[in-house]
């Protein structure tokens, strides 16, 4: 039934994006086993794509050679699928810079990422943000960043160290929500992190509350469905909403069967009245697992209840 609804959200699709976050692996020879079950299960598909959203967590640990190694291994998977590739870092970009406070930052993968022809991530590693389109559809990245002189650190969805130096303000989070509300097509917004209602972290993302009308949907990684160990109670869950919100939050996550239970990704299908498809693959096993179709109208709605005042997060 999925691969049939699949196969006619495929017809009808007007824009198809590839969306997958955390592959995560501290070895090389983990990252290659996982990325070739993903890859080669992808051109099963016939490479239905025309834009790839990367959700963060590339690599994990911070053994230099280990960690170019598995840059490599990525840039030559995705670079060879000729699609665009857009890049959110998430906090195990930060473990190398993490583990060496005294020295400048060193993200490998995004640094690689800035630096490759055609692929997108934010400009300065300083940045919370990019913004890009798909079709007429604006799309932001929320994104970890980092002083370039590693004074301060953002992961996790808060600032990990350095909050004496942090030059960001509610102000600056004020400022990019109504950047968004001035779109007039329906937003999609992505990052490693979800906001208030999602699995995992989202103190620094809730600042962008309440989300402009025009928000459609947000896709997000970080909480690895199957993995026990930090999902917990939200360990299978795959979809849920902003709090306040009618505004659906859909978990990518993960690339890897190691500490996740399967290679998973998701795929989403734009159509020409702006309605959407979202398409949960299990790469191992080859097959879609899910298929949910948002409503086509979300607004903030609790958000104007006169009962609820929202606070900005301390």
């Amino acid at each position: 039934m999925f691969q049939e609804l699949y196969q006619e959200s495929l017809s009808r699709a007007e824009h198809k994006v590839w969306i997958l976050s955390d592959l995560q692996q501290g070895l090389p020879e983990n990252t290659r086993r996982c990325l070739e079950a993903g890859i080669s299960d992808f051109e099963l598909l016939k490479r239905p794509a025309e834009q790839i959203w990367y959700l963060g967590d590339a690599v994990e640990g911070g053994d230099p050679d280990r960690l170019i190694a598995m840059c490599e291994l990525q840039e030559k998977a995705f670079a060879s699928l000729n699609i665009p590739l857009c890049y959110a870092t998430g906090n195990h970009d930060y473990d190398f810079s993490r583990a060496h406070r005294d020295r400048a930052p060193w993200m490998p993968f995004y640094e690689m990422v800035r630096n490759h022809p055609g692929w997108k991530t934010t400009a300065s590693c300083e940045d919370f943000y990019f913004r890009t389109e798909i079709g007429k559809y604006p799309v932001y990245f929320l994104c970890d960043h980092i002083s370039q002189a590693n004074k301060w650190c953002v992961t996790h969805s808060r600032v990990a160290w350095g909050r004496e130096d942090y030059p960001y303000s509610d102000a600056s989070a004020q400022a990019l929500r109504a950047k968004m509300a001035a779109e007039t097509e329906p937003l999609i917004t992505c990052g490693h992190y979800g906001f208030s209602g999602c699995n995992r972290d989202h103190d620094l993302m809730d600042h962008l509350l309440p989300l402009p009308p025009t928000e459609r949907i947000h896709f997000y990684g970080h909480s690895h469905i199957g993995d026990w160990a930090w999902g917990k109670k939200d360990t299978w869950r795959r979809i849920c909403w902003v709090d306040w919100h009618d505004v659906p939050q859909i978990d990518v996550s993960s690339f890897e069967n190691i500490r996740g239970q399967h290679c998973r990704s998701v795929l989403l299908h734009i159509y020409a009245d702006g309605n959407m498809g979202v398409f949960f693959r299990n790469h191992d096993l080859h097959c879609f697992t899910e298929a949910y179709f948002p409503a086509g109208e979300n607004g903030p709605q609790g958000w104007n209840d006169m009962r609820f005042k929202y606070e900005s997060p301390k």
